[in-house]
């Protein structure tokens, strides 16, 4: 059985799966391998919980799969993904002066 899903959505690039809990239950996961809004791919995926946990195994994979769509549309996965590079608060690398002054 396949219990990994990837996704296309808005430029976010993730998969979604399920991890089994301690107390039998799975829960789903959304590992965000690409931002949409920079184009940032991350070389480690961004791991993100569904808040609930189910019985069924495609149960959690419909949950992880509808949060990160909700996550998606309405902006709230910009706060939840790290930011690096010039939106970091870091400024953006200047190519060398080779002027002689």
């Amino acid at each position: 059985m396949d219990l990994q899903q990837k996704h296309q959505i808005r430029g976010y690039a993730f998969h979604v799966t399920v991890a089994l809990e301690k107390d039998g239950r799975y829960r789903g996961m959304i590992l965000v391998s690409k931002r949409g809004d920079t184009q940032q791919v991350y070389a480690t995926p961004v791991l993100i919980e569904t808040p609930s946990s189910f019985k069924s195994v495609h149960a959690a994979l419909i949950e992880a799969s509808a949060y990160a769509q909700e996550l998606i549309y309405n902006g709230a996965i910009k706060a939840l993904l790290p930011v690096e590079g010039p939106l970091a608060g870091k400024p953006a690398s200047q190519p060398p002066d080779f002027v002689d002054n």
